[in-house]
């Protein structure tokens, strides 16, 4: 069969429109990183019970070392989920609407849950920063916290436009980031005397993993996408976030970290549900006697 030149031989495409299980449980398959939250606080929870005595310094224990096995167990599952993707040749559009968009009420619903959580957690943060050491930037934690929250739903929506507003979207997306570097640099102050990095390590690692989760979400909005980064991060950050829960804080830090949990599970279950199959390629020959792919 010719045509203009060409003769098509055979297309490298074993998949169907919309087949495979990676297309038909997508809301399964992310709440993997909300049951291995669950797991991790468990044992965060068993480790500050019986790895730490009555002065906070670490005893020997398993607990430390299988505390950081299942992280790193965590990471190695969920990258080859990844990569079992890539496999089935599905992948995420880089391109904002593509990869966010989301017509489901209940995802809907959830992401004005998701937000109101995160703002009464603010709230009540910067209710108790006065008796705070560091009540100023307790105090720009909850700022951020409560924008973060509010900004959150309308995210969403905007992936619902036919041309998203950038000029807006790009600041909102920057607030959660902002957000976690806040938390990040008051973690160290806490605990810039503290000689045991055990105690404080968990809540650092996770200002650091939810801060670099949205600024890679926020590369959807800039340009600059970088999806399979982007799904790794927000699966490990809702892990840690509900781990971190085990861990002695204000209370409504308690509920921004739940609702960091809560924002990265549905922009995982968008992720997967908007997942596409990777355009044909296809092997033609060329009248010059050579195979090319087109």
């Amino acid at each position: 069969m010719s045509n203009s030149g060409y003769n098509i031989g055979y297309v490298i495409n074993p998949y169907g429109n919309g087949s495979g299980i990676m297309r038909e449980k997508p809301l399964e398959l992310s709440l993997y990183a909300a049951g291995a939250g669950a797991f991790g606080v468990f044992l965060r929870w068993m480790e500050d019970q019986l790895a730490f005595n009555e002065e906070g310094l670490a005893d020997p224990s398993a607990f430390h070392f299988l505390l950081a096995a299942f992280l790193l167990a965590c990471l190695v599952v969920f990258w080859r989920f990844i990569q079992e993707i890539d496999r089935k040749r599905y992948e995420i559009s880089p391109v904002f609407q593509e990869a966010l968009f989301t017509d489901v009420k209940l995802q809907t619903a959830l992401s004005f849950l998701a937000g109101f959580v995160m703002a009464l957690g603010a709230l009540m943060t910067f209710a108790k920063s006065e008796t705070d050491q560091y009540v100023g930037m307790l105090r720009l934690l909850s700022g951020l916290a409560l924008l973060s929250g509010l900004v959150f739903p309308l995210v969403l929506r905007e992936a619902q436009r036919e041309k998203p507003r950038f000029g807006l979207l790009c600041p909102m997306m920057l607030a959660p980031m902002f957000t976690y570097a806040v938390w990040l640099i008051l973690s160290y102050r806490r605990n810039a005397i503290n000689s045991v990095p055990l105690a404080y390590g968990m809540d650092m690692l996770t200002a650091i993993v939810s801060m670099s989760a949205y600024f890679n979400m926020a590369g959807f909005a800039f340009g600059g996408a970088k999806p399979k980064r982007a799904l790794l991060l927000a699966m490990l950050s809702c892990t840690i976030c509900i781990m971190s829960l085990a861990d002695l804080r204000y209370t409504g830090m308690q509920f921004i970290l739940l609702a960091t949990a809560g924002q990265m599970l549905l922009y995982v279950w968008i992720l997967l549900r908007n997942l596409k199959e990777r355009e044909r390629k296809v092997i033609v020959q060329k009248d010059d006697g050579f195979e090319h792919l087109r």
